[in-house]
Order: C-alpha cells, then sequence, then structure tokens
C-alpha cells in the first residue's frame, strides 16, 4: 500500500511539472500567435545577420593538430627536446635524431617482376631518384635544387635508401652476399637498412636473398622555410604522378599530402549536403501532405522546417567563427546532422498542432500545440545540447570544435523551431481558419461540404476546395497515420512482445561482445579517398613495412659522466628495457659505451671526460654521434644527453600504445632521472586516450540525460526506462562498430557523443507520450502514446536516413563513418522507441488513478455510437446518425484516441436536443444544456 502510495505521488507531481511548463509554453504559444509576422521577420534577419560572421572563417587541416590529442605528455617532452638538442640537418643530419617529420619527401617501390634485388632493378630505383634529385623550383627569383635544400651529413645529401645504389653494396647483390639488417660500405660505413625493405623480405643466415618494396626518403633541411619546402614537395608531387615505367611501381608521399588530400576529400564531400537538403526537403514536403483537400495542405510546413535548420546551420557558422573557433574538416558533417535534429523537432510541433485541432480558435490551437510538443522539443533539443558539450573539453581538437560548432546550431534551431516555425504554423492555421486555398493563399475556396453539394469530385476538392480538420484524424497526413496504424498490431499482442524481448536479448549479447573487442586508434590513410596517391603510399607503409620504431631514452639533468654509477644506472635502465618483450633485445645506439670503448676516452676527471668527449666527436667516425650529448657553453658539464633503443615489430596500434606506456615506465623506475621519447608517441598518444575520453565524454552525458530527465518526466521508473533504453542503444552503437571494421578514434568519438542526443530523441517521445496520455489499461496508453508520437518517431528516423544515405558514396572515411554510425543510431533508436519500450511500458508502465477512470468516448479506434464524432458544434446542420454510421471506418482497421481528443471531449462535451427536421434527413439542434 505504501508503495502504491508513493507511485501515486510521482505520478501526481509529475503531473504538476508537466502542467506548470506546458502553461509556460502554452503562454509563449499564444505570444507568437499574436506575432506571428513580427517574430518571423526578426528570426530571419536574427539568423542572417549572425552569418556574416563567416566572413571571419579560420581553418585548421592539419591532421595532427586536428585529430591527435593535444596538451599530451609526448608534446611536452617534443618541446623539451626541441629546447635541448639543436637541429643540425643543415651539416650533421642523422635520420634517427629527428623531433618530428619536418619537411619531407617519401618514395616506395616495387618491382613488377617481382625481383627488385637485381642490379637491373637497381639500376631503374637510381633513375627514379635521379629524378627526383633533378628537380628544381623557384623561390623570390632564386632557383632552388634539391641539393640547395636537402638535409646534409657527411657533406652530401643525407637520403635515406641511398644504399641501394652503393658500388659496395651492388658488388654484394651481384655475388648474392647482402648482409642484412646491417651491411657494411667503405664509403659510408655500418648501416642498418632494415626500415628501407619491406614486403616478403628473405633472409637466410643473415644474407639478404630477396625483397619485395624498398622506401627512399628524401628530407629537407629545416632552414629551407616552409613556403621554399611546399613548393619543392609539390613539384616533386607532379613529378610523380607523370612518372610511369613498365618495370617500377610507384607509391609517394611528402609533408603536406595528408592535410592536403584530407582537405580536399572534405572539401568534395560536402557538396553532397545539396542533395541531401534536397531529398530531406522533398520528404519532409511528402510527409506532411494531406490528400483530403486543398486547405488543410501543409505540405508548405515541411519547407518551413527545412528552412529553420538550414537559418540555424549558418547562424552557428558565423558565430563561431565570429569568435575565432577554427572550422576543422569533422565539422563538415554538421549540417547533416542538424537537418536530421531540425526535422525531428519540426514533426513534434506538427504532431502537437495535430491534437489540438479541438480548440475553437488560432490563438488556443497554439497555445495547445506549444503546450503538447513544447516539452518534447525542449527535452530533445536539450538533450543534444549536453550530449555535445560533454564534448566540448576534449583534448582532441576535432572533438571539441564540432562539438561547440554542433551545439550552438542545436540551440539556434530550437529557438527558432519554437520562434520561427511555430510562427508559420499560426499563418497556416490562420489561413486554414479562412478556407483559404494552401497555395493561392489569397483565394478563399468553398467548404468540403459545398463542394460536395454542388457535385464536384474527389480530385476537385483536393484541388479547388476544403475546410478546417476538426481533430487528429482528419489533420495528419496519410505517412502520419502509419505507425499508429501498424506498431498496436505489433506490439500489443504476447507472441510478438516474447520474440521482440528475445530479440533484444540476442542484439545485447552481440553488443556486448562487439564492446569487449573493440578496436582502438586511428589510421591516417583512413583520412583520404582510396583512390588519393597518399591512400596508396600509406596502406603500403602501414601493410608492408616493419612497426619498430626507435624510442630515446633522454636525460636533462647535469650528471658527471665520469663517474662509474652514471654508466651503471644507465645501463641498468637500457638492460631492463631490452628485457622487456616489447622492445628488440639486440638494438642499442650508445654514445657513451661507444666513447668508453674508443681510443678518446679520458676518465681521469669530468674536465678531462669531457675533453675527449670533444675529440671523439669530432672524429668523422664518431660525429653522428653529435648531436646525442648537449655540453654547456663553458664546456665543463654534460648538460643533456640521449641513447636509442628500438621495439620489436609491432603488430597493431594497440600494442604501438602499450610500447609508450612501457617505455615510460621503464624511464620514469630508473635510478636515472629520464624520460622516453619518440616523435611517434605524438601519434600513439591517441591509442591510450581515447578510451578513457570517450567513456568519460559519454559518462558525463547519460548522467546529465539523467538529470535533464528527472526535471522534465519526474517519474522514477520513467527516469530508470530513458536511462536503461539510451545506454543500451549506445552499448549497440560501441559493440556494433567491431561489425563495420570502424576503430574507436577521435572521429567515432564525435559520432558516439552524438549519438546519446538522438537516442533521448527517440525514448523520451514515447515515454512522454505514455505518461501524458489516458486509457484503463497500459495497452490503451501505449496505443494512444504511438498514436501521438509514433508520426515524428518515424518521420524524424526516415528524413534522417535519407539525410545520410547519400553519405555512403562519400570519398571521405569521416562521412562514410558518420553514414555508417548514424544508420545504427536511427535503427536501434526507432527499434527501442518503437519495439522495446511499448512492450515493457504494457507491462509495467506506471498507471494513476485518473487513467483507471472509463472515459465518456469510445475510442476512434472502436466506434459504436453513432454520436461520437459530434462535438460541440454551433453550425446549423449536423448529419444525420444514418450517414455517420456509413462512413464509419470497419471497427478492427481504427486507431485508439489520442490523449488530446479524449481530453478535448471532457472539456467540451455538451449535451443536445436534436430533431429531425420534417422531411429531411438532416437533424438540427434546438438547444443544448452544460453538462
Amino acid at each position: 500500500m505504501w508503495r502504491q502510495n508513493q507511485l501515486m505521488n510521482c505520478l501526481k507531481f509529475y503531473e504538476s511539472v508537466d502542467n506548470k511548463i506546458g502553461a509556460a509554453f502554452a503562454r509563449f504559444g499564444g505570444f507568437i500567435s499574436r506575432h506571428a509576422w513580427k517574430v518571423i521577420i526578426i528570426v530571419v534577419f536574427v539568423n542572417c545577420s549572425l552569418a556574416v560572421g563567416m566572413l571571419r572563417i579560420k581553418s585548421n587541416i592539419s591532421a595532427q593538430d586536428v585529430y591527435l590529442p593535444e596538451a599530451t605528455r609526448s608534446r611536452e617532452d617534443q618541446a623539451t627536446m626541441e629546447a635541448t638538442f639543436p637541429d643540425l640537418s643543415n651539416r650533421s643530419y642523422q635520420s634517427i635524431q629527428s623531433l618530428s617529420d619536418g619537411f619531407y619527401a617519401r618514395v616506395i617501390i616495387r618491382a613488377n617482376s617481382g625481383h627488385l634485388l637485381t642490379l637491373t632493378s637497381l639500376d631503374k630505383v637510381k633513375e627514379l631518384d635521379n629524378i627526383v634529385q633533378g628537380i628544381t623550383v623557384t623561390h623570390n627569383g632564386k632557383t632552388l635544387t634539391f641539393r640547395d635544400i636537402c638535409a646534409k651529413a657527411y657533406g652530401a645529401c643525407a637520403l635515406g635508401g641511398s644504399i641501394f645504389w652503393d658500388a659496395d653494396f651492388r658488388s654484394a647483390v651481384g655475388s648474392g652476399n647482402v648482409t642484412y639488417p646491417m651491411f657494411t660500405s667503405s664509403a659510408v660505413g655500418t648501416v642498418n637498412y632494415a626500415s628501407l625493405t619491406g614486403g616478403n623480405v628473405k633472409v637466410a643466415n643473415g644474407v639478404l636473398l630477396g625483397l619485395d618494396y624498398i622506401h627512399l626518403r628524401y628530407s629537407l633541411k629545416a632552414d629551407t622555410g616552409k613556403e621554399a619546402a611546399d613548393l619543392w614537395v609539390k613539384e616533386f608531387i607532379t613529378r610523380m604522378e607523370g612518372f610511369s615505367t613498365i618495370e617500377l611501381d610507384v607509391a609517394f608521399a611528402n609533408h603536406l599530402s595528408l592535410d592536403e588530400e584530407l582537405d580536399k576529400n572534405i572539401n568534395g564531400d560536402i557538396a553532397l549536403f545539396s542533395i541531401t537538403f534536397t531529398l530531406m526537403l522533398t520528404y519532409a514536403c511528402v510527409a506532411t501532405m494531406n490528400m483530403r483537400d486543398a486547405v488543410n495542405q501543409r505540405a508548405l510546413l515541411g519547407g518551413a522546417g527545412i528552412l529553420a535548420a538550414g537559418l540555424a546551420i549558418i547562424a552557428s557558422f558565423g558565430v563561431c567563427m565570429a569568435i575565432g573557433l577554427e572550422f576543422v574538416s569533422i565539422v563538415g558533417v554538421m549540417p547533416f546532422l542538424i537537418i536530421g535534429i531540425g526535422i525531428d523537432d519540426m514533426f513534434v510541433l506538427l504532431s502537437g498542432l495535430s491534437g489540438a485541432q479541438g480548440e475553437a480558435t488560432v490563438d488556443d490551437r497554439m497555445k495547445e500545440t506549444l503546450r503538447n510538443a513544447g516539452v518534447g522539443v525542449t527535452i530533445t533539443s536539450l538533450t543534444n545540447l549536453i550530449a555535445f558539450m560533454s564534448g566540448a573539453g576534449s583534448n582532441f581538437l576535432a572533438v571539441r570544435n564540432f562539438c561547440i560548432y554542433t551545439g550552438v546550431a542545436v540551440i539556434i534551431c530550437y529557438i527558432n523551431n519554437i520562434t520561427f516555425f511555430a510562427a508559420c504554423l499560426t499563418i497556416h492555421e490562420r489561413r486554414v481558419e479562412t478556407n483559404r486555398h494552401f497555395f493561392l493563399m489569397c483565394k478563399t475556396v468553398p467548404s468540403t461540404d459545398e463542394a460536395k453539394n454542388s457535385g464536384q469530385s474527389k480530385a476537385g476538392i483536393l484541388c479547388c476546395a476544403g475546410s478546417r480538420p476538426r481533430n487528429r484524424k482528419e489533420a495528419e497526413s496519410l505517412l502520419d497515420k502509419l505507425p499508429s496504424w501498424l506498431m498496436p498490431k505489433i506490439v500489443l499482442k504476447t507472441p510478438f512482445k516474447i520474440g521482440i524481448v528475445l530479440l533484444f536479448a540476442g542484439y545485447m549479447a552481440a553488443s556486448i561482445y562487439g564492446c569487449v573487442h573493440l578496436k582502438q586508434g586511428l589510421l591516417f590513410s583512413q583520412l583520404v579517398s582510396e583512390k588519393s596517391y597518399y591512400h596508396k603510399y600509406s596502406k603500403l607503409l602501414e601493410d608492408k613495412f616493419s612497426r619498430q620504431r626507435v624510442v630515446a631514452i633522454v636525460t636533462t639533468h647535469p650528471y658527471a659522466y665520469s663517474d662509474a654509477s652514471t654508466e651503471r644506472d644507465l645501463n641498468a635502465a637500457l638492460t631492463k628495457a631490452k628485457l622487456n618483450s616489447y622492445f628488440d633485445p639486440k638494438f642499442e645506439i650508445n654514445w657513451l659505451s661507444t666513447y668508453i670503448s674508443s681510443a678518446y676516452y679520458k676518465n681521469s676527471s669530468e674536465v678531462n671526460f669531457i675533453s675527449g668527449l670533444k675529440t671523439f666527436l669530432q672524429a668523422v667516425q664518431y660525429s653522428r654521434f653529435e648531436n646525442d650529448v648537449v655540453i654547456d657553453s663553458d664546456g665543463t658539464s654534460i648538460k643533456a644527453s640521449r641513447v636509442y633503443l628500438m621495439s620489436r615489430d609491432l603488430k597493431d596500434s594497440q600494442e604501438e600504445g602499450l610500447f609508450m606506456v612501457e617505455s615510460r615506465k621503464i624511464a620514469d623506475d630508473a635510478e636515472l632521472k629520464c624520460f622516453a621519447y619518440s616523435p611517434f608517441f605524438i601519434s600513439f598518444e591517441q591509442y591510450i586516450q581515447i578510451l578513457p575520453q570517450t567513456l568519460l565524454s559519454t559518462g558525463i552525458a547519460l548522467a546529465v540525460v539523467f538529470v535533464v530527465t528527472c526535471i522534465f518526466m519526474p517519474h522514477p521508473v520513467l527516469i530508470i526506462f530513458v536511462t536503461i533504453a539510451v545506454t543500451m542503444i549506445m552499448v549497440g552503437v560501441f559493440g556494433f562498430l567491431l561489425y563495420l571494421d570502424v576503430a574507436l578514434s577521435s572521429i567515432t568519438m564525435i559520432h558516439l557523443i552524438m549519438s546519446i542526443g538522438f537516442s533521448v530523441d527517440f525514448t523520451a517521445h514515447i515515454c512522454h507520450g505514455f505518461m501524458t496520455s489516458r486509457g484503463e489499461t497500459r495497452d490503451e496508453k501505449v496505443r494512444a502514446a504511438i498514436d501521438k508520437t509514433g508520426a515524428p518517431i518515424f518521420h524524424g528516423a526516415v528524413s534522417s536516413v535519407l539525410g545520410i544515405i547519400v553519405l555512403v558514396a562519400a570519398k571521405s572515411y569521416i562521412f562514410r563513418t558518420f553514414a555508417a554510425v548514424m544508420g545504427f543510431v536511427l535503427f536501434f533508436g526507432i527499434a527501442h522507441a518503437l519495439l522495446l519500450l511499448p512492450v515493457v511500458l504494457s507491462w509495467i508502465g506506471p498507471m494513476s488513478s485518473e487513467d483507471k477512470k472509463p472515459l465518456q468516448l469510445n475510442g476512434t479506434h472502436k466506434r459504436e455510437s453513432p454520436m461520437e464524432d459530434l462535438k460541440a458544434y454551433d453550425g446549423p446542420e449536423i448529419a444525420s446518425p444514418e450517414k455517420i454510421k456509413r462512413n464509419s471506418s470497419p471497427p478492427k482497421t481504427r486507431v485508439g484516441p489520442s490523449s488530446d481528443d479524449n481530453a478535448d471531449f471532457e472539456k467540451n462535451k455538451q449535451t443536445y436536443k436534436l430533431q429531425l427536421n420534417p422531411g429531411s434527413t438532416k437533424w438540427k439542434k434546438v438547444d443544448h444544456i452544460k453538462s
């Protein structure tokens, strides 16, 4: 009994809150009704004024800045390294010492014959190298050759891959005695060239027998200047695109390739928005089209709803660009999203208007429309907004800027819908009230009854006559009726209920499995079109070459290196690392051990140690260590130093992230104060940060959904239903990424945050519809809820599907994954809203004592009284009951009464005295008595 009382108190509290919020929206609806044209003019003017901010557009197309995390340890370490170790690329370049990729050009070569380790093939490779080194450009009136701008070592250009045409190497190829992975040349010394070979590398007893790919690396010195370097690498791309030979197949890239190709793809795919806009506009007009007559025609309202969302898009761009927020490529999907959200809100408001047709005046109908639909639109907009704001604090620039741009657009779209679109509804209702044509709006047309009496055909009535609808049934379009006709036949039958529950149990099992095995990380090859030259290069690099990564163990503490304890502590850290399963135990480049074993080593004092070290570094054979040791200006101490280790061949991005973590742990635990650094760590950060960031953002969003639900639907059962349903949808979207072969990344993180808002849209509508409906049983309430909210949910999902379907043909990974994830969100969302939740509500949905009171009006799904269509009516005549009966639809195919119709009946019901006109089949009212 106590529990029942508590539930009744919750229901009363819910009704109280709903009534107060509804009353506020009703007052606002009355204001819009009285000032419709003023509101339209002001909203259009404000939106267009805000759009002017787009003139200050500032974009960022750097993939590393946009799609990799900011403010990470690797970026801080990189800043420390750049401040500590000078750039020597103009005279003593060593690729292993590079702190970043810098300016570069790259070529991957494969022999079409399949035999690259032959003198003939290597000659062709050298011919290609001659073409590259022969490229010249003009900058500031000066001709620049490759030699002018290349990174240099030992007085020559430092080219990764020059070993392949070294005389000693060619001689070894001819004799079949090429050592691997190290080769010693009389010209350049010992070279580890393993990272330059790829594919099926055949080795036996340390001798290279064959290989599929060679990787040539052309690095430019840092002081070249970005403008000159960009000119040269662009000319390099032009030459490589024009290169063709029957002997070799080449792939190529430069330091600009990823950013330029990504930007090109996004800009090309944004053009698809025009197709999307056309499809959604067409659907909105068709879905709102009424085939009843020429007065109650809503097709133009569909266009107004699209316009409201379109204005929000340009206004949000203007606001964000005006405050200096950078436009990043992922923001290109925002218009597709906002159009979908705007259409969803539009159909909710139209459903509210359909339920308000029992009101006598336009002002009352607008009040009732906003009273019924305002809460639903507010819940979905607020949860969408907060879902995006949960990502606004992300340290991924792509996530942060997308969420801010989209959050602003959601706010403006919401305002536009409850002002601009509501004003358009008012103008529509004024036109209907005066029986004017939907297209020729100045022309008054005959009523439906007058047209029928004059003998007009149905086609004539459809085009040239009409009357104001009296209830939801007459106001709704054919497509509006589909969900309320079909879904109750499925969700209210016990066998189907059991089947639905079992189906969702299987769905959850598959989703959980997908979550457990979900991959993480973003491969840059995914960001560009598969037809792009960069995609070919990056895929070969990812698939055919080793994932061994060099890591530096760096100390910036001024140790006394002549002290044996310093060497002991350093060696202890290196030994521990090489015993770790992620490291190659054979690889080590150590200036200290090399110096100690050399003839230049002095150890009597720190001053003598450094004196001998300087002589050591000046020797040609040891000059490669010059930038591994930083001696202070007075030459009395060593400020910093670094040694190098290498990972084993890491199989995937997960292992790359773990390698970084293990490297840092080893360095942090060492007695020596040091840290681990690799240029690759900037990219690897995403592999360890993306999952916590995603869980944090989605967790915050889900918590806020819970709070918003508590505010707008303060009933414990509904709060639990909505939260669980949204969580199930999220788990499904997470899990099914595995089956799409899509990894969790900053891009999919955006899609997951976005999906929370859409999930709430669907679940909140059906739960709110259930609570505001009346029925003697839960099944009746579910039927009424579907009658009220089924059409908005259905139209919102279908219109969004039309919006994303064109993106399947997009070149960009960003757009294609957006389409795939959105497809899952929409499918799972509508399935939960129209299948699972109605079943659950029909079993354990909250009921109030008011619900259990017998209704005074039979439902429109089961008409038994010949007078049931009659309402408070002041017209001259009322059709005879026989005629009403003949026009009624068969009982088994009708849909239940909406709560609006029931409420209208209770509010306006009157008892009439009627008499039959002499010699006529028409009834007329003689007087009436209030009930």
